[in-house]
């Protein structure tokens, strides 16, 4: 019988919610640990910093920039690039689509696209636990 008390995974509150996340490259069949900030303003999956982005070949693998839209921001629009990949946050893997930009560095950030499928606290100032 399956116990009914519920199992979380907790990450400590740093200025910020954060999560530690893996996310997949197809071309290596590898996956890169990082630390990636809950940004409920982004609806998207998930944000890299374009190094990240790069590290993990994910260039290689983009979608056409015509069916990629531009992400609007308090300093106007920047064009985005992204790929089709995988994110495992607290042994859970999701199919998501990484943005990155086309110009600049970006930060790793995890959108509603992918908050929307977990179950999240937001402890305040002290943590964020996802529902395993």
């Amino acid at each position: 019988m399956k116990s009914s008390v519920a199992r979380w995974k907790c990450y400590k509150y740093s200025d910020y919610y954060r999560v530690t996340a893996q996310v997949y490259s197809p071309i290596n069949d590898t996956w890169l640990k990082g630390e990636f900030l809950i940004d409920t303003g982004f609806r998207g999956d998930v944000f890299l910093e374009r190094r990240f982005y790069e590290e993990l070949g994910l260039q290689l693998v983009e979608l056409p920039l015509r069916i990629i839209p531009a992400a609007r921001t308090l300093a106007g629009s920047i064009q985005l690039r992204a790929a089709l990949t995988k994110i495992k946050i607290a042994n859970l893997v999701f199919v998501v689509k990484a943005y990155t930009p086309l110009y600049g560095y970006g930060k790793n950030m995890i959108g509603r696209g992918v908050l929307n499928r977990l179950i999240t606290l937001l402890k305040e100032r002290e943590k964020t636990c996802i529902r395993l």
